[in-house]
């Protein structure tokens, strides 16, 4: 008989009201006595009266199940899913009620995404025991997998190609052109605290194959925790491309760490020093850059906001190049049901150019996404772009639109 990993019982929001944190207690008397039909509808009233985080979803999907009520679980353990640190139990979970609803593949999806989500030991074992279960008799139990990865594949139109890349190294054009994006990425960990990323990024453009860029990465990272305090230090090697010709070299240090601050609200913070070598006619482009930036995510229900700040000084041997750099964003993400996602993403970019010459711009970027889920790990995603430069120099004053329309996967 199938049983859920865990009860989450305690109060998780100091912000919930008075009436949501009674709601919560009495749904947890409740559970604990059987009576699961009282359960739900209080955990319910306590998430309708403000209490959010992943505890009350949690409880939500557990007395859901509990009555049969796969769908109304599978959207609660969704969005526990959103929180890392509880990532893990929640792909074990939707992957019992998968399996409760007779779809053994997307169990078999769901219980394969467990391992690499955690280092709990006796979690990965309860993975493992029922992707065995899932196994026909006549076949082996599917092998653990230690990695894993991400691939995207999408076509597009660009409405003013030089945004693709820097306008400051490519110069400013009205072209036109339709393009196929590629990228594919992966990670493996070498032990509980190493682990190796790589990744390929490729555009190919229907007619201005000048703009055709490939780029490759590969890189290590030791994560470690101090108190409170999650962290990870980072080196990864870069190589790019444009019109098949060599465009630069890199090599990037990062440090980055983050901690919660309530139970739904995640503070992040980064460092990333860049030595970065410009080849053939792009050696104007070899140089230092030093960035630095902090950001709050606060998910509650099916909200998602992140915002933040971006502080950057670029020393490149072209003084032209050469700019100091203030960036704000914001990224809010609401899913609408089980399937569809919307995110609009927003940010505003002030540069000041080390060549009095070229004077100070401002660029404003916003984007709209929308992503439907087609299983466990693939999704199409739809997306629009809009740039706009305002700058000293009119020459460089531009807007663009970008839009692409592809599939996502991760495995």
């Amino acid at each position: 008989m199938l049983t859920l990993a865990l009860f989450l019982a305690g109060p998780e929001s100091r912000a919930a009201t008075d009436e949501a944190n009674r709601q919560f207690r009495t749904g947890s008397t409740a559970f604990q006595a059987g009576d699961y039909a009282r359960a739900l509808d209080a955990f319910e009233v306590a998430l309708a009266s403000g209490m959010s985080g992943p505890a009350v979803h949690f409880n939500i999907g557990v007395a859901a199940y509990r009555l049969g009520d796969y769908l109304r679980a599978e959207a609660a353990f969704q969005e526990v899913a959103r929180t890392s640190s509880m990532a893990a139990l929640a792909y074990y979970n939707l992957g019992l009620v998968a399996n409760a609803r007779g779809d053994s593949t997307a169990a078999t999806e769901w219980f394969a995404k467990v391992e690499p989500a955690t280092t709990d030991e006796r979690l990965r074992a309860l993975a493992a025991s029922r992707l065995a279960e899932l196994q026909p008799q006549s076949q082996p139990p599917l092998p653990p997998r230690p990695w894993v990865g991400f691939a995207a594949f999408g076509l597009g139109h660009d409405d003013n190609v030089a945004l693709v890349s820097d306008a400051n190294v490519l110069g400013i054009t009205d072209s036109e052109d339709n393009f196929a994006d590629l990228q594919l990425a992966l990670s493996t960990p070498l032990s509980d605290a190493w682990r190796v990323d790589g990744g390929l990024l490729y555009t190919d453009y229907q007619d201005l194959d000048t703009f055709d860029q490939l780029s490759t990465y590969a890189g290590a990272r030791y994560r470690w925790t101090r108190g409170d305090w999650r962290n990870d230090a980072g080196l990864r090697l870069g190589y790019s491309l444009l019109d098949g010709s060599g465009f630069e070299s890199r090599q990037t240090l990062s440090v980055q760490t983050r901690r919660g601050l309530m139970p739904d609200v995640e503070l992040r913070g980064r460092y990333r020093f860049h030595h970065i070598d410009g080849l053939n006619e792009f050696s104007g482009l070899s140089g230092l850059r030093h960035e630095a930036g902090a950001a709050i995510n606060w998910t509650r229900a099916r909200w998602n906001i992140d915002v933040g700040y971006r502080f950057e000084i670029a020393d490149y041997d072209d003084a032209a190049l050469s700019a100091t750099r203030h960036e704000v964003r914001a990224d809010v993400e609401r899913a609408i049901d089980n399937d569809w996602t919307v995110l609009l993403e927003a940010s505003l970019r002030h540069s000041d150019y080390d060549a009095d010459v070229n004077g100070a711009e401002d660029r404003t970027e916003l984007a709209l996404s929308v992503t439907r889920a087609l299983s466990a790990r693939w999704r199409l995603a739809v997306r629009h772009a809009y740039s706009e430069n305002q700058a000293d120099l009119p020459d460089f004053d531009y807007r663009g639109n970008r839009f692409s329309a592809g599939v996502e996967a991760t495995f």
